[in-house]
């Protein structure tokens, strides 16, 4: 399908480590119109989901019980997005990393040829905003909407008809985070919330107790913010991603040594993630930190 425009897809996964994909959506565009659509549910490994992408997404080991695995359905996916244009929400951080770390563990060593664009980058809002703002129907978080939907903004963007000024307006943290200079980035984190306090957390069933955490690229007084809440879920925070750091909490000027550290733990099998500002939020989404 090299004769099309672009490509939008979209990943669900069922654990942290973004390999472990459990659904796909997978929507070609030409000419401003959607020429096919694909979606499928996969069984992830052990068929295994995490508590809080559950809370993501809705999907239980239930639902693929029956499903294909990643290596069934890649040549599906492959011969949708070879050698085009792929689009995605949060695609470096989230749809990238799902389809190559899918692939490496499925033991598939090849260059696909892919283009990525992130609409995310483009916008700065989440996809769900973005979407009202530009009317676009989405069932959030089920893979082919989500897909779907992350085409349509693309589209209005390469015609030049994305709102851009509307969805800044509408959204809270380009707001809030518009006010401050860009020199507020370079206020490194320091004292106390350095010191994990797993006895007197707050909430210690949330995916990031006891566990290792880096907070970086975010202006210094959001990252001072999510340090301390996740001292108050019980992680340890850390300044630098090592060995044995399990989640990686990437902003918009995340370091590049920082990211290939974290991917490097991730290619070694190690527990680790890199998660966005909006996945750190869909996890710890209705967990009460005086619970």
């Amino acid at each position: 399908m090299n004769n099309i425009d672009f490509v939008a897809i979209d990943f669900e996964h069922a654990m942290p480590f973004k390999g472990s994909v459990c659904a796909v959506g997978i929507v070609s565009y030409k000419d401003g119109n959607i020429v096919e659509e694909y979606s499928t549910l996969i069984q992830p490994p052990h068929n295994e989901y995490n508590y809080y992408t559950t809370k993501v997404h809705g999907l239980t080991p239930e639902h693929t019980i029956d499903a294909p695995a990643f290596i069934d359905v890649y040549q599906e996916i492959k011969k949708r997005i070879e050698g085009n244009v792929v689009v995605a929400h949060n695609a470096f951080s989230t749809d990238k990393a799902c389809l190559e770390q899918a692939m490496d563990l499925n033991g598939i060593h090849e260059d696909l040829n892919l283009d990525w664009q992130c609409t995310y980058r483009i916008t700065s809002a989440k996809l769900n905003l973005v979407a009202q703002v530009c009317n676009i129907e989405l069932n959030h978080h089920e893979a082919l909407s989500d897909a779907r939907a992350c085409a349509k903004i693309f589209d209005l963007y390469q015609n030049n008809r994305l709102p851009l000024n509307e969805i800044e307006e509408a959204n809270p943290v380009k707001r809030k985070t518009k006010k401050r200079s860009r020199t507020s980035y370079g206020e490194k984190l320091k004292g106390e919330v350095f010191k994990p306090d797993f006895e007197n957390a707050k909430n210690k069933e949330n995916p990031f107790y006891m566990k290792k955490v880096v907070v970086s690229g975010f202006a210094s007084a959001d990252k001072k913010t999510i340090a301390q809440e996740l001292k108050d879920f019980g992680a340890d925070v850390d300044s630098a991603v090592g060995k044995k750091t399990n989640f990686l909490i990437a902003g918009e000027n995340v370091g590049p040594s920082k990211l290939s550290k974290m991917q490097a733990n991730i290619e070694e099998g190690k527990e680790a993630a890199i998660i966005t500002y909006q996945e750190y939020n869909e996890m710890t989404k209705g967990l009460a930190l005086d619970a």
